[in-house]
């Protein structure tokens, strides 16, 4: 029988419904704009900016009240200018909130007051992080946040356009899977390629296989699930034909995943990247997975991470037995007939 599949991300709607994007006064984090307005177009999400002032103690004006109120208000009237950009491009209101202390802790506790289902964040602002470097801020709002994240290049800034080649990686896991709706309506949305991606790890001589005819069991293997995965691809490519009109497949073997998917990324001219927060590992732990991780912190695209667990879950950071299944909402029909 076909598992029964709980709804953490049952509907691509459902769970893109509210978008916290985060600002400070540089030029980096407004890539995480143009982001936010086609999501927001894509799925109804209403947006709330945030802006998080350093705390008092670190501030050098933090003696002069005066020069803090002009600080404050230069930071509010920049809100208001995004906020009314945003709206106007929208046609419905923006909220926004300006708050004080330390940028990763206000933002994932804004985050948990506006329930939002998604954080947009710039990989680097006004830190001074180097180019393509991770910003703290982010790293921080990665190590910390409980809802799905979506990372932002300052390279989208001045050449942003819709995305027209959509990389979805899926190890044949349900969560992996689960990301499928949000997927589809982005690249149905914008007439972009769903490109579904599968790595199987190459094995590799070691003290463990030290006999030649153990290396030739695990390449046969290896070549097993190759194949095995190209089948898994094309039934999902065929489960998808009716929603997006471009999809396709492609098998990688390497032996490290997240830097075949690097690779893959950049060769295949791949300009947003769609995926779980945790593959079939899940180790609870952790709000993202090793290789989601690696992708947001290291590639140069656009990243989406939905997460698959609630903050139950994760703050019990429950095993990967415990851990639950997730939405009945893709397409698979396994899940149509559980």
């Amino acid at each position: 029988m076909a598992p029964k599949l709980p709804s953490r991300l049952a509907s691509a709607t459902a769970h893109c419904r509210r978008l916290l994007v985060c600002l400070d006064s540089s030029a980096y984090s407004r890539a995480c704009t143009p982001h936010a307005v086609s999501i927001a177009k894509t799925f109804g999400s209403t947006i709330t900016l945030v802006h998080v002032m350093p705390p008092t103690s670190t501030n050098s004006q933090s003696n002069d009240a005066v020069g803090w109120e002009i600080l404050r208000q230069e930071s509010r009237s920049y809100l208001e200018r995004v906020q009314a950009e945003m709206s106007q491009e929208l046609g419905c209101a923006v909220e926004l909130r300006l708050e004080q202390g330390r940028p990763a802790d206000r933002i994932t506790s804004v985050a948990r007051e506006t329930a939002a289902d998604i954080i947009v964040v710039g990989s680097r602002g006004d830190g001074g992080a180097a180019a393509g470097a991770f910003g703290s801020t982010a790293l921080g709002v990665l190590a910390t946040a409980r809802t799905s994240l979506l990372v932002a290049h300052p390279s989208a800034l001045e050449r942003w356009a819709p995305p027209t080649r959509i990389l979805l990686p899926l190890d044949g896991s349900v969560r992996s899977e689960s990301v499928l709706p949000i997927a589809a309506r982005m690249a149905s949305d914008h007439n972009a390629e769903l490109l579904l991606v599968h790595v199987v790890q190459e094995p590799l001589p070691s003290a463990l296989l030290p006999a030649p005819e153990k290396m030739d069991l695990a390449r046969s293997l290896a070549g097993s699930l190759e194949s095995g995965a190209k089948h898994y691809l094309e039934h999902l490519r065929d489960q998808l034909a009716h929603r997006v009109r471009k999809v396709r497949t492609l098998v990688a073997r390497r032996a490290s995943q997240h830097q075949c998917l690097l690779e893959l990324s950049q060769r295949e001219g791949v300009d947003f990247v769609v995926l779980s927060a945790h593959g079939s590992a899940c180790d609870a732990a952790r709000s993202f997975g090793s290789v989601t991780a690696c992708l947001m912190t290291q590639t140069t695209v656009p990243v989406l991470a939905l997460q698959d667990l609630g903050e139950a879950e994760l703050t019990r950071g429950m095993n990967a037995d415990e851990a639950p299944g997730l939405a009945h909402g893709h397409v698979l029909r396994r899940a149509e007939n559980a």
